[in-house]
């Protein structure tokens, strides 16, 4: 007797957790061969079905790869940003998060951890939390969120984002970051060199060298350019 089993098919990329995205991409670098293709094909149903390795092994084949078809197309959809957005807490508590007002005003802490997580999907979860932060106030479309705390109060609940929101403030990161390199950056890069900047005082207080804070700076600046490719580069195959 074959035994019945729920089989959770997401029906839009908002159904998908930034947790499961991130799984799933570990899952396909640790198995990245052709041999390991239908290993592959059956964590993917695993991952965004939630069902078990076991029960994936027993869905027809006649609707397998129709399955994987349909959850590889909603990678196509568009991901506007989405500055307002709510999340669940663990003790049931909905919070209301606002996106960063104005990226060119993000302070130097913000800078630097976004610099660290952005750019690896293992630690895009933080990157998150840089990005999106509570709401202290709200009216209309105006908000302010609280200062960043560097701290990893956020970085679990963030997993739980639905990964169209993830994707979508890095395409609008990244898309920003051809004006961002063209101001702010050239801006940082003139004040670090002045012998009299706070900045340049801070960054020696805290033992980072001027010529390791620029070389950080320009690299940033190169990969805010990149990433049509490189997003491109990780969407999901059957």
């Amino acid at each position: 007797m074959t035994k019945s089993f729920t089989l959770n098919i997401p029906k839009e990329l908002s159904s998908i957790t930034l947790r499961q995205y991130q799984r799933y991409l570990k899952l396909a670098k640790d198995n990245d061969s052709e041999e390991a293709k239908d290993f592959l094909n059956m964590k993917f149903i695993e991952v965004f079905c939630n069902v078990s390795l076991k029960e994936a092994y027993q869905i027809p084949v006649s609707e397998f790869n129709p399955i994987i078809d349909h959850i590889n197309g909603l990678f196509k959809e568009d991901t506007p940003l989405q500055r307002d957005i709510k999340i669940v807490d663990t003790d049931g508590t909905e919070l209301n998060l606002g996106f960063i007002p104005k990226l060119e005003d993000m302070t130097m802490g913000e800078f630097v951890d976004l610099d660290s997580y952005i750019g690896d999907w293992d630690n895009m979860h933080k990157a998150m939390a840089v990005l999106y932060r509570p709401m202290k106030y709200k009216r209309k479309d105006k908000y302010l969120i609280h200062e960043y705390k560097a701290s990893e109060e956020y970085h679990e609940l963030m997993k739980d984002m639905p990964v169209s929101i993830a994707l979508g403030a890095m395409v609008f990161f990244y898309r920003l970051g051809k004006e961002l390199s063209k101001y702010s950056m050239d801006y940082l890069l003139q004040q670090v060199q002045k012998e009299e900047a706070p900045i340049r005082k801070a960054l020696e207080k805290n033992g980072v060298g001027i010529n390791q804070f620029t070389h950080s700076l320009k690299e940033m600046s190169e990969t805010l350019t990149r990433l049509p490719n490189s997003l491109t580069n990780n969407v999901l195959y059957g």
